[in-house]
């Protein structure tokens, strides 16, 4: 293991940074950072090396092609050569990517400089892309190992800059779900950028349509510098009942709707509350003793989660192993500060993350403030004063929570998958299904196969600083991030905290789908006895198109929306692929391949739900074929094809994991699977109506094949932008009458 010592003398030199100053997230750039050797010196052997967090997509930097993007020189004033290297796991977390320079052939004393270049433009080179999420201080942390001792690493004072983001390309607007007419709402509008944050330069002009029912609302308004891109708009009402979304368009022409809001005379019972309860921060600030693997403070995290993200509820979750005390009690004390009954609520958390045969990635949330931490281990923790409090495995955890009423558990997938083997019902009430590590039906069917309890929610596992609006970042194993909604009687930390309890709670991959479960009049989550058989009614107000709902008796699908139907307008086919790797932390699916007609014609093709941020790519080679790159973490991709051709052309299916032929006689609108593999890695074909579907949906089924025992009934939605929804299961004992 190599050893960071913590140097703020210029006993082991100096770096310099230039240019300073400000960095539109995902722009390409060109610095120079002038390391000014110590009085050591540096050996032949030692090094200097440029450190960055794992959670980072900054380009990677290349040697090789000094006209091609991210490349790297270094030069020294003194008698010696240098050579690069880089490496992606070479030092501890979070600060596992290294750019080493090695000092050869010679020695440098102490005034001697080295001048490493990143993104060096002097051959033609466009220069490094930056990293493409905002963040208040980035560091370039410089390590220097004078005396070539391989292991002991003396950091220097680093310099910082602040990414921020770009210009507006895209206008969002956010309305609440629920609400009663006359009541006083807010509206929150946000121009983002194309990596996903807010633009603090953005000074557009805004323009709400179809607000003829709305009171309290100015037709119009411009940005100015103080809302750095977002604006809450409050005390609207609405006049009328309905189900209304909301448009907003700018003097540039952007537009975007709103996420549906349902407006009743009545009070709601419930509320459809949105909140993102799983990501973390790195610590207090940069001398914080112990960083956990992620951007930003605590208190920035809170603030774009409430501000930005417009979230009714949120929690914070770093690494155990990584909190230290004085992390734990700024926590602490962050959510104390921000939870606001009416406003915002806060739950206090923390991330348990022992390996996988001891119980694996839990979150643990508490109901009150200012509760102790227990960890899986000190692993990367300095001061082990109070390791003796550690508890693994998981379950010498819910011996110290024996009792207890108030702490709450749900396992998830993260670098660690989670162990069902270690469920305890006690504390035990809902499981992760979606993060930005990817979809993870499997772990809702193990739950389902082995009659556990439980409910489904999403989360973003927010490592970026960006909880509850968390965009895909340029890296290997990563999507984006998710939300849960919950039913509660009010915002409050009780009432939001009985609602995932009761598991009156779904999860999104990120899009506000109104999605509303009732079987005989009990509500999602519930558990109930019944000797007739059951009549489940679903209710869905979608963001875009519904392509597909399943209703599902644990893990059989008993109804299927749509009903079979051809396009009107020629043959449509979506293909789509899904499913993971492993299980484990290298999930990802390479899907790169392409698709083949040996008659007939493709007349075009479209992606679907590819990653909008250029790491998947669609192509049309000819009029008879078609080639992609894509991926998945577990999650759906695909490619919808426009074709004109007999019914026994042949197409051929070519991927990394499955290669397979069929006959477009084999394609209607009832889907036909093709095994992969791996987990869940699967081929679906159908044909497709994309010019159909709708956005407001009722269904009721009766089940009249429900089998004796206990029974779990629960959604799974798809619309035609990719965008997921899966219904926390009402739990149904069938017991016929004798």
């Amino acid at each position: 293991m190599f050893e960071i010592g913590v140097c703020f003398l210029s006993v082991y030199g100096k770096v310099e940074l230039d240019p300073e100053g400000d960095v539109v997230a995902g722009s390409m750039r060109s610095w120079t950072i002038t390391y000014t050797v110590g009085m050591h010196g540096i050996d032949d052997g030692g090094s200097i090396i440029l450190l960055r967090k794992s959670i980072c997509d900054m380009e990677e930097p290349q040697f090789g092609d000094p006209k091609a993007s991210g490349y790297v020189t270094a030069t020294t004033t003194g008698d010696a050569e240098l050579e690069l290297g880089y490496s992606r796991n070479s030092f501890s977390r979070p600060w596992t990517h290294a750019l080493r320079v090695d000092v050869r052939d010679g020695s440098l004393k102490k005034g001697d400089k080295i001048k490493l270049v990143l993104g060096d433009k002097s051959e033609g080179g466009p220069g490094i892309r930056a990293q493409t999420f905002q963040e208040s201080e980035f560091l370039f942390k410089v390590l220097v190992d004078p005396f070539w001792s391989g292991k002991t690493y003396y950091e220097v004072p680093s310099p910082g800059i602040r990414i921020i983001g770009g210009s507006a390309d895209t206008l969002q607007i956010l309305v609440p779900s629920t609400v009663r007419l006359h009541e006083e709402f807010s509206i929150l509008v946000r121009a983002m950028d194309s990596w996903g944050n807010p633009s603090p330069s953005y000074k557009g002009k805004v323009s709400f349509g179809n607000v003829e029912d709305l009171v309290g609302l100015a037709p119009s308004y411009t940005f100015s510098d103080a809302d750095k891109g977002v604006k809450t708009f409050v005390k609207a009402r609405l006049e009328k009942e309905g189900i209304y979304r909301f448009k907003v368009e700018d003097d540039s022409g952007l537009k975007a709707l709103s996420n549906p809001l349902i407006c009743r005379k009545e009070e709601p019972s419930r509320r459809l509350l949105w909140g993102d309860i799983h990501g973390q921060t790195h610590g207090k600030s940069r001398e914080a003793k112990s960083d956990t693997v992620g951007t930003g403070t605590p208190e920035e995290y809170f603030e774009f989660a409430r501000d930005v993200a417009g979230v009714d509820f949120c929690s914070w979750h770093g690494n155990d192993l990584q909190i230290s005390n004085e992390l734990w009690e700024n926590v602490c004390n962050q959510t104390e500060k921000f939870n606001e009954e009416g406003r915002f609520v806060a739950f206090l958390g923390y991330e348990w993350s022992g390996n996988t045969p001891n119980g694996g990635d839990h979150n643990i949330y508490y109901l009150k403030d200012h509760q102790p931490i227990y960890r899986s281990s000190h692993a990367l923790v300095e001061d082990k004063s109070d390791e003796r409090t550690d508890r693994s495995p998981i379950s010498e955890l819910w011996k110290t929570f024996k009792g207890r009423t108030d702490v709450m558990a749900i396992p998830h997938v993260g670098g660690r998958y989670a162990n069902l083997d270690f469920y305890d019902p006690e504390f035990i009430r809902l499981i992760e299904i979606y993060s930005f590590h990817g979809t993870f039906e499997w772990l809702a069917k193990e739950a389902i196969e082995g009659s556990l309890k439980v409910g489904f929610i999403a989360g973003s596992d927010d490592h970026t600083c960006r909880p509850g609006s968390e965009y895909a970042m340029l890296s290997k194993n990563h999507t984006k991030g998710g939300l849960v909604a919950a039913y509660a009687e009010s915002l409050s930390r009780e009432d939001v905290w009985s609602a995932l309890w009761e598991r009156r709670c779904y999860g999104t991959t990120g899009a506000r789908i109104v999605l509303s479960v009732e079987a005989d009049g009990h509500t999602m989550g519930s558990e109930f006895t019944t000797n007739e058989p059951p009549k489940i009614n679903v209710d869905i107000h979608g963001t875009d198109r519904i392509l597909e709902v399943l209703i599902m008796r644990g893990l059989d699908v008993i109804y299927r929306y749509p009903a079979s139907e051809s396009s009107a307008d020629g043959r449509k086919i979506l293909i789509m692929w899904s499913g993971a790797r492993s299980k484990g932390r290298d999930k990802r699916t390479e899907w790169d391949g392409g698709i083949s007609l040996d008659r007939g014609r493709i007349l075009s093709c479209k992606p679907f739900a590819f990653l909008r941020n250029g790491r998947e790519s669609l192509k049309r080679i000819s009029n008879q074929a078609v080639s992609w790159s894509s991926f998945t973490l577990g999650d759906y991709k695909g490619v919808l094809l426009e074709v004109d051709a007999p019914e026994d052309a042949v197409f051929k299916f070519l991927s990394v994991p499955k290669n397979f032929t069929f006959s477009l006689k084999d394609v209607t609108t009832e889907p036909f699977a093709v095994e992969a593999g791996g987990v869940d890695q699967k081929i679906t074909v159908r044909e497709v109506s994309p010019e159909k579907g709708p956005v407001d949906l009722e269904i009721e089924h009766e089940d009249e094949d429900i089998k004796e025992g206990w029974n779990a009934y629960w959604i799974g939605l798809q619309q035609w932008d990719g965008e997921m929804a899966w219904s926390s299961p009402i739990h149904i004992c069938y017991q016929p009458a004798s």
